[in-house]
């Protein structure tokens, strides 16, 4: 998993490619220094085989045979480091001196150099070499003249030039790939711990900031800036908490003092089509009450303050709890519901949070669900989470509406005028469900509509 992630990263990604045309680089240079040595190899080869076909012609020219067998003697000795072979023939190529019997059967390079092998015109071929370069020479009486050097030590020298440039590319590719693993792998730690702290301020921990002790560079930079947007978002985001409590609060009392005087002015109220009206009042203020704690429980919630509020919870309880308080509502309107539960064991959260939100989830499933119809709650374990699921065989939510239910007063337009709400249901299980680091999926359920909450599981938590 953590080479994975290492190996899918850019900055991985980034040094592969550097890595790539640095190696692309280091070989053209490697072979271009690779090609000035062999040039280099076989030009002092030739420059000594030019060298010495002239020496050895004017050791002819001035002596005779005697001259070249004296010349012949000094220059092939076995303790030479470099060893030449020598011919001169006459004009039809027939021996007069030197230390190769005969002229050898050869092949023809550009510039008048020959090519041959004559293994077995030599007793130690095997210390010397079989391949050899040579160049000839016709004197002015007729005579040829020929010298040969053998090329098997450059032919060496540069196979080790070639294999020593080879592990150097190799050397240089190997470096830079385990040095780009590295430096991807300090740079994932980083991140990771950038984004844990991230994901702590997405809880609703706006109080959460950016180790900036242990970054340095861009990261470093990069950390004070997200630090000074995350101390102005909390400033902006306590400014406007405070003052939506402020106007919650300044408002709920009013309304609280408008609905007793309502309710005192029902009870002293003997004229039957004016209770009606004190009634219709009260229902209003109730309304609009219970709108202003939604609002309140949602700001608290998303807050993440009920964090430390947390305990261990039966979800298997839980839920028995909902169902126990909601099946006669779902009876009343002869509906089919079923249940299944899992004993999933103990769930670190807020009770009561989560009693509210499976609670509004199972009272929209029953309310828009009509006579007849089916509701399911079930809750299981599935891989690494637990998942709560309701479904229902209700009106459903159209696909293009299901992300804007979870906004505040949202309400989907065929609900609106049958079904009485303020549209913060959702928004509250939303708020709750992020609040235990869980997630919320709304599906078709062909008809109506599935709802999913998924939980990471106890061991995961821990």
């Amino acid at each position: 998993m953590i080479l994975s992630k290492i190996f899918t990263s850019f900055t991985f990604r980034f040094l592969v490619s550097y890595v790539a045309w640095l190696s692309l680089a280091v070989f053209m240079v490697l072979a271009l220094i690779y090609a000035f040595i062999a040039y280099d190899f076989f030009a002092e080869v030739h420059h000594s085989v030019t060298e010495e076909l002239g020496s050895l012609s004017q050791a002819y020219q001035e002596g005779g045979e005697q001259a070249v067998e004296n010349f012949v003697k000094i220059h092939s000795g076995p303790d030479r480091l470099i060893r030449f072979f020598y011919f001169v023939g006459d004009e039809h190529l027939n021996k007069i001196a030197g230390n190769l019997d005969q002229w050898p059967e050869s092949e023809e390079y550009r510039d008048g150099w020959l090519g041959f092998n004559f293994e077995s015109m030599l007793d130690d071929a095997d210390s010397v070499g079989t391949e050899f370069i040579a160049r000839s020479k016709q004197l002015p009486g007729g005579e040829h003249v020929l010298v040969a050097r053998h090329y098997a030590d450059v032919l060496n020298s540069t196979k080790l030039v070639a294999g020593a440039l080879t592990r150097s590319m190799v050397a240089t590719i190997l470096l830079g790939t385990i040095g780009g693993t590295i430096v991807a792998a300090l740079s994932l730690q980083r991140i990771d711990r950038i984004n844990i702290t991230l994901r702590r301020i997405m809880t609703g921990d706006l109080t959460e900031r950016i180790d900036i002790h242990s970054s340095t560079g861009d990261f470093l930079r990069l950390s004070e800036n997200v630090n000074q947007m995350l101390d102005r978002i909390e400033a902006l985001m306590t400014g406007v908490r405070q003052v939506s409590d402020n106007i919650a609060h300044d408002l709920r009392t009013p309304l609280t003092r408008l609905r007793n005087k309502l309710s005192s002015l029902h009870e002293n109220c003997a004229d039957p089509g004016n209770r009606e009206e004190v009634e219709a009042l009260i229902e209003e203020a109730d309304g609009l009450l219970g709108t202003f704690s939604a609002l309140l429980r949602i700001a608290q919630v998303e807050s993440g303050n009920r964090r430390s509020g947390f305990a261990s919870v039966d979800l298997c309880t839980l839920v028995s709890d909902v169902i126990e308080l909601y099946e006669p509502l779902s009876a009343e309107k002869n509906q089919v519901f079923h249940t299944g539960l899992a004993k999933v064991g103990s769930f670190h959260g807020d009770r009561n949070l989560l009693f509210q939100a499976v609670a509004n989830l199972v009272d929209n499933a029953i309310k828009y669900t009509p006579e007849g119809g089916k509701v399911q709650v079930s809750l299981a374990v599935e891989k690494n989470v637990l998942r709560i699921e309701v479904a229902d065989s209700g009106i459903g939510i159209p696909e293009e509406d299901r992300e804007k239910v979870f906004q505040r007063f949202f309400r989907v337009e065929h609900s609106r005028s049958r079904h009485p709400g303020n549209g913060l249901g959702l928004s509250l299980v939303q708020a709750v469900v992020k609040l235990h680091d869980g997630y919320i999926d709304l599906k078709d359920n062909k008809p109506g509509l599935r709802i999913i909450l998924r939980f990471p599981r106890p061991e995961q938590l821990s």
